[in-house]
């Protein structure tokens, strides 16, 4: 009785574990893009390539920066796992105030 009842619930159970570790996945993977962004936005206020932290920090990651009184930096990246396969993409923007004689 009991093997039954288990070989019924253990499909159940493989479906959740790996909707809570596609979950945790793409969490992880919105920090990265959200650090990634935070950092690029950084580096293009003060005149130094974005893109190179930005793929130090994320990468993998788009970055798009928009210059002006403020630098702003769109991340993008593609989660991992069922979730990507699905169309799901981390993004981010941060701005930063550029520095005199940068913009």
């Amino acid at each position: 009785m009991v093997t039954a009842e288990t070989a019924v619930a253990m499909p159940a159970v493989v479906l959740v574990l790996l909707l809570v570790l596609s979950g945790v996945s793409a969490g992880v993977t919105q920090l990265r893009v959200t650090d990634a962004a935070r950092g690029a936005a950084r580096a293009a206020a003060i005149g130094e390539d974005p893109v190179a932290v930005g793929e130090r920090l994320g990468g993998g990651v788009t970055l798009t920066v928009e210059r002006g009184g403020l630098t702003c930096v769109s991340a993008s990246r593609r989660v991992a796992g069922p979730l990507g396969a699905a169309g799901v993409t981390a993004r981010s923007r941060v701005c930063a105030y550029t520095e005199p004689g940068e913009g």
